[in-house]
């Protein structure tokens, strides 16, 4: 008798232990990092997701820039916290192939992916007045290749690769110029120290006056900026998005990334994050936590192909 009471006591203990565990997590803030700057695209997303995830959980959400590294600040924050959940790391495309630079500190399988949020068409900028069309810009990449230098972020990321894609199948060439953020490529380009920028559609609204896009990566034209072509409808097959989501630290439990799942893709389908992708011209990524993780393998292996083509990172 008194064996089982010793089992029934720490049975109850162990119950009542893990019930205040559980607690104190819910009681918790949830911290998002990100490697973008405050006021960056990225992070205005995130600020206004951030606000629907606490409605959705009822739980605390913090967002914390880490500029820095191409990310790699914000990832190494996150392998230095308790895999608990309670620290995020929101990233993009460039994941795949920033991580499979030489000299990148982590490897993108180092982060449990968690949630695909947003989906935002990769965009060719210009100086208005610099190109009539893209076929202009295509004329002119082919004629005088040394000429035309295109600005975006990050040395080997997304960008650099989609413009890559372009210029294969124009049959033209450029010279890259790496940023730390598209809107300073922007800037550079306005200021006529550069001939274009690749960055996306998301941004454009900022820009129009002295910009323009000369085409977008998007299936079809956008009811946002009905006047900007497809690349697709150019002649140019080339249809691509940028995609932004989040990751866990490896090793939090199913539990935990089943409750944050569910309660993102709440906060996603809101009314106001809806709200948000429309008028800035994206759309959301949703889909299941295995498919995220498929995408991101057929991502790297084509990555890596184009990391080999660009060679060592300058």
């Amino acid at each position: 008798m008194k064996s089982l009471l010793r089992i029934l006591a720490a049975a109850t203990a162990a119950a009542t232990f893990l019930l205040a565990a559980g607690a104190a997590h819910a009681q918790a803030p949830i911290r998002i990092l990100h490697g973008s700057n405050a006021g960056a695209p990225q992070d205005i997303m995130l600020r206004l997701l951030a606000d629907e995830i606490e409605k959705s959980l009822k739980q605390r959400v913090i967002v914390e820039p880490r500029p820095g590294a191409e990310g790699q600040v914000a990832m190494s924050a996150l392998k230095q916290a308790p895999a608990d959940g309670l620290t995020i790391f929101s990233d993009g495309t460039g994941i795949t192939s920033i991580l499979q630079a030489p000299d990148a500190q982590h490897k993108w399988t180092d982060f449990e992916p968690l949630y695909r949020i947003q989906l935002d068409p990769f965009a060719l900028y210009a100086r208005r007045g610099a190109f009539a069309s893209l076929q202009d810009m295509i004329a002119a990449m082919k004629k005088q290749p040394s000429n035309i230098r295109v600005g975006g972020f990050a040395v080997n990321g997304p960008h650099r690769i989609t413009m890559m894609m372009f210029a294969e199948k124009a049959g033209g060439s450029f010279t890259w110029v790496p940023y730390n953020s598209g809107a300073r490529a922007i800037g550079d380009m306005l200021g006529d120290h550069i001939e274009g920028v690749l960055s996306n559609i998301s941004v454009y609204g900022g820009f129009k006056e002295r910009a323009i896009v000369l085409a977008h990566t998007g299936e079809a034209r956008l009811p946002q900026f009905p006047e900007v072509p497809t690349f697709k409808e150019l002649g140019i097959d080339l249809v691509r998005y940028h995609w932004r989501g989040m990751f866990v630290k490896r090793g939090t439990s199913v539990e935990v990334i089943d409750k944050l799942f569910d309660g993102i893709d709440r906060a996603v389908k809101s009314e106001r994050f809806q709200a948000y992708l429309r008028d800035s011209a994206t759309t959301a990524g949703t889909m299941t936590r295995a498919e995220f993780t498929r995408m991101l393998v057929d991502q790297a292996a084509v990555d890596t192909v184009r990391m080999k083509e660009m060679g060592p990172a300058k």
